[in-house]
């Protein structure tokens, strides 16, 4: 009894010491940093060529903007870029990415056809988006798509995108009297035991 209480204490512990990972999802050249262009310019995705970038795209009027040595996409013109994905394992995502300009994101399931997230961006100053959190799992294929698509009242036909992410959402962390109350439990739950046994006998 005694072991398969200390068992169930080692499993519990562990698992609770688990609950805080976090998995993150790799997107190719999520910061869209490339070495080949000079500091203040730019240049369009066709032309830097998709082995370079690790993006898609519908026209290639896309561009890598490079502004005093920090670059991001700069989706222009009605263009669309995409970069696909695979989650390491199932669970709770969230989706977070610098912006500025007007268009569109749309997370899209490749394996079963169906749109997983997907929302307007207009902003005229750089600004952090962060979806809700939606499920993703480790056995389809996903897909990101950025356009643009001018809204009003500012009509921009340009849409900003940098240092895109896609993160697990963390378990919560239990507290330290979490693990207190677990362990006197436990501590009471072989007490029990104790006293039983040598009732028996």
């Amino acid at each position: 009894m005694r072991k398969s209480l200390l068992s169930t204490a080692a499993a519990l512990l562990l698992a609770f010491g688990a609950a805080g990972a976090q998995a993150q999802v790799v997107i190719q050249n999520a910061g869209f940093e490339l070495s080949a262009v000079a500091t203040d310019t730019s240049d369009t995705f066709a032309n830097i060529g998709w082995n370079n970038v690790q993006w898609g795209w519908l026209g290639g009027a896309s561009k890598i903007v490079d502004v005093s040595g920090s670059q991001m996409a700069q989706v222009v013109g009605g263009d669309v870029i995409s970069t696909g994905f695979a989650a390491a394992s199932a669970g709770n995502y969230a989706l977070s990415f610098d912006t500025s300009g007007d268009g569109y994101m749309m997370l899209f399931n490749d394996s079963t056809q169906a749109v997983v997230a997907q929302a307007f961006l207009q902003n005229a100053g750089t600004a952090q988006y962060t979806s809700t959190t939606f499920a993703l799992n480790n056995t389809d294929t996903y897909r990101l798509y950025f356009g643009t698509t001018p809204l009003p009242p500012t009509f921009n036909a340009t849409l900003n995108i940098d240092n895109v992410a896609v993160a697990q959402m963390a378990a919560p962390v239990p507290e330290p009297e979490s693990y207190a109350m677990m362990l006197g439990g436990l501590g009471a739950l072989g007490l029990m035991s104790r006293r039983r046994l040598k009732s028996r006998a």
